[in-house]
């Protein structure tokens, strides 16, 4: 019964979820909260999907029993776990495909990690190479004609402006870009797509995965754009995503994803969602992200009460 419950939500979640949040209009409005709905689904499933296969390997009880023995506050500490060692077609099953899908996404986290890596290495090595350090505005600045902007992570890593963006950028636009960056670095963006990257090379069958690392990609520049838009007007911050984003168009940077939508909503500037609207969806939130675990531990507790009395 828990395991259907399960597969069912995951199915649901992971095909129903991308087609209703990728459409969402309020995603824009609000786009911390969407980064994080997308986060607490895509964990959820994961989350779900283990459990789903240490059920068809692991009797639930056997779940309660472990919680018991990792626990035990309640003195009861002379009970050994009765897990049947026979292995049948479910158990087998479970264990092939929890260790295939295991396999196969640590390959593509190894994959994607050295990539991501060697890219960070190779825009360092050109910083250094061709590049200095501006130390009023705490920025690297790139001896490059094109016009981009953007972030390298890690300690040795940055704000990168070139020389093209320089030229072309006021000095209002030059803080609202600086802004922006740094807001990506201070919310560690990168390591939220690189996580959602690997799980949709991984899993490229999971509509939740694919669709979810690339609307991703768009709402956090909107969250860069957001913390860009308080330090600087949103006008200010629109025009200079239009001189990084004009011909021609950067590979790297602030202007390279969504340019359209994000000038359009920093030039309109719809109101922010109701504080009813951001409590609802927040409740999605917390739902996503504590179901699965309660479907598994309540019996686990139930067995913990049971044994503790």
């Amino acid at each position: 019964m828990i395991f259907g419950v399960l597969v069912v939500y995951a199915a649901v979640v992971s095909c129903g979820l991308p087609c209703f949040l990728r459409d969402a209009s309020w995603s824009s409005r609000a786009p911390r909260l969407a980064v994080a709905m997308w986060l607490a689904a895509m964990i959820s499933v994961v989350s779900v999907a283990a459990l789903a296969a240490m059920l068809l390997f692991l009797p639930l009880h056997a779940i309660g029993d472990i919680l018991v023995l990792l626990v035990q506050w309640c003195g009861w500490g002379d009970h050994s776990l009765t897990v049947s060692t026979r292995w049948t077609i479910p158990r087998t099953a479970g264990v092939v495909v929890g260790v295939a899908a295991a396999l196969r996404l640590l390959h593509v986290a190894a994959a994607v990690a050295v990539a991501g890596r060697r890219s960070r290495v190779r825009h360092r090595h050109d910083v250094r190479l061709l590049g200095r350090f501006h130390p009023a505005l705490s920025i690297y600045i790139l001896d490059h004609a094109d016009r981009s902007a953007f972030c390298l992570p890690g300690r040795s890593g940055g704000v990168v402006i070139t020389e093209g963006a320089l030229r072309a950028l006021r000095p209002s636009e030059l803080d609202a870009v600086i802004a922006h960056e740094r807001a990506h670095l201070a919310g560690r963006h990168h390591l939220i797509l690189t996580a959602t990257a690997v799980l949709a090379r991984a899993f490229p069958l999971v509509p939740l995965f694919g669709t979810g690392h690339e609307e991703l990609r768009r709402l956090v520049e909107l969250t860069a754009d957001d913390s860009a838009a308080r330090r600087s007007a949103p006008q200010v911050v629109a025009e200079a995503v239009l001189r990084l984003a004009a011909p021609p168009a950067p590979v790297l940077g602030m202007a390279n994803t969504a340019v359209r939508q994000r000038v359009l909503r920093l030039l309109t500037a719809d109101p922010p969602l109701s504080r009813p609207a951001v409590v609802g969806r927040g409740l999605i939130v917390a739902v996503l992200l504590l179901l699965p675990l309660v479907v598994t531990t309540v019996p686990a507790l139930s067995d913990l009460g049971y044994h503790c009395v």
